[in-house]
């Protein structure tokens, strides 16, 4: 007997704990291509599979509606691998394990994976339901989301018909993502200098910062753990000298470093003096930022002394340098849309490699020309300290639509279901509906969902009422779409 059963809507949540018990994280995605293809073919329903493993799943439209124009309904199928420290769990063979807690589900001590295992489930049960009053339906359930949109950028949209598309991997009931930023990836690199030394090492550290993805909370006012590293070591080059023996910082691109090291060489008499200097301006970082990083910590410990091969005076300068000056953060706010971040970027990887210095940046814009600009911002930057940069990952933008027929549709659909006003909103983030607009001409498209929280970590979880509204929702934008 199922955990979910008796959870409404029944179907709903039957197909999600089939999905649960289906491998579907990130880079591997064949086994649930493989029943979703099972899934169309049992129905006598339309299909389609790439070698990617999107799916693509075809409803004809119901009686009265063949004139209809076809809606798209397009989720992602993979999922975040996350578990808590100790618990002993394989992603790619074992079941999630299910909990109901009144109105929220959620997993035991992993990822639940309603981001956006959910959404394919309720999509699930509207191509499932002969009873249902729809257009020409076109489920478009594609891979690896969550790893760069590998899936999307590998489909090819000639396979689809429809010009409308409701995209349901939102995580907010009653808000309808209608805009997106684009966005690149700039990797730079810069060459070093080694020579073997005779030192007095120090470790510098900075930890406990709240990080976070820099797309959604790049506004929060949140440190870098990558510039507040850069803005020590140019402090101490004001001080006294030193040369670089490690240096690194941040773990993936689009998330705010949280923790950056160094390794620093000094005479013997300065070693109490690069200490100082160091704990200083913690304490005048720690003041800086008291409300955004209360947990925020900067040390300095003496490791004695130690013959290591360190960059030369000139390398660090550079280094120094280019960290003091390359830019992060927010660029600029939308005027259209009061309160959206419309530029931005994100020094989310720092490594001090054998003979070079490895810079990771994500750079998200709603415009198409400031994105261009802050591209060539980091590369002039870069290459003034003698390196190289290399753009990769662009992806578009989602302009948004002030003349959606689908928004429009949502909109009344929910205030006559519910008795309250659903919003409208943008994302500072990149999400599929930016490339199947750059794909498919006039494409009217909306992103919705049901509320869930902690998403990407073991404390993920799903609002089971919301759940329920939200496929009342789709079920009635589909009846009204004739």
């Amino acid at each position: 007997m199922g955990v979910l059963n008796g959870l409404e809507p029944r179907a709903v949540f039957s197909y999600f704990e089939t999905i649960c018990g289906i491998p579907h994280g990130s880079g591997n995605t064949g086994q649930i291509a493989d029943y979703l293809v099972k899934f169309a073919q049992e129905r006598g329903l339309g299909w389609y599979r790439d070698s990617a493993n999107n799916v693509v799943i075809t409803k004809p439209a119901s009686p009265g509606y063949e004139d209809a124009d076809t809606v798209i309904l397009q989720a992602h199928t993979n999922t975040v691998c996350e578990k808590d420290p100790g618990v002993e769990f394989d992603f790619t063979k074992d079941a999630i394990s299910l909990i109901v807690e009144d109105d929220i589900l959620r997993a035991d001590g992993t990822t639940l994976g309603a981001d956006d295992g959910i959404s394919v489930a309720m999509i699930l049960a509207l191509l499932d339901d002969a009873s249902l009053r729809h257009p020409k339906l076109e489920a478009l359930l594609t891979s690896d989301e969550e790893i760069g949109m590998v899936g999307a950028f590998a489909f090819d949209c000639s396979h689809l018909t429809g010009h409308k598309l409701i995209n349901l991997d939102s995580e907010y009931e009653g808000i309808l993502m209608c805009s997106c930023a684009g966005g690149a990836n700039a990797y730079s690199t810069m060459p070093v200098r080694r020579e073997r030394q005779e030192l007095q090492l120090v470790e510098v550290t900075v930890s406990g910062l709240a990080s976070g993805h820099s797309g959604v909370e790049i506004h929060k006012g949140r440190a870098n753990a990558n510039v507040l590293m850069g803005r020590l070591l140019g402090v101490l080059s004001d001080k006294l000298p030193f040369v670089l023996v490690t240096l690194e910082g941040g773990s993936r691109e689009t998330a705010i470093a949280a923790s950056a090291s160094a390794v620093i060489g000094v005479a013997g008499d300065d070693v109490d003096a690069a200490v100082q200097t160091v704990s200083d301006y913690g304490g005048v970082l720690a003041r800086e930022y008291a409300t955004a990083e209360p947990g925020l910590k900067v040390s300095a410990k003496a490791m004695g002394p130690d013959t290591a091969d360190a960059l030369d005076a000139d390398s660090t300068s550079l280094v120094t340098r280019l960290l003091l000056s390359l830019p992060d953060g927010v660029q600029a706010m939308s005027v259209d849309m009061p309160g959206l971040v419309q530029t931005s970027l994100n020094f989310g990887i720092l490594q001090l490699r054998d003979t070079e210095l490895y810079c990771a940046n994500t750079v998200r814009s709603s415009m198409t020309s400031q994105k261009q600009w802050i591209l060539d911002k980091v590369s002039a930057v870069v290459a003034l300290s003698g390196g190289t940069t290399e753009i990769s990952g662009s992806y578009p933008g989602w302009s948004y639509n002030p003349n959606s027929v689908v928004k429009d549709t949502i909109l009344a659909a929910y205030k006559d279901l519910f008795g309250r006003k659903a919003t409208v909103d943008a994302v500072h983030a990149g999400i599929e509906c930016g490339l199947f607009a750059d794909s498919i001409p006039e494409l009217d498209c909306v992103s919705i969902g049901p509320d869930m929280a902690d998403v990407h970590t073991p404390r993920e979880h799903l609002s089971i009422s919301s759940t329920a509204r939200t496929y009342q929702l789709l079920v009635e934008v589909l009846a009204r779409s004739k």
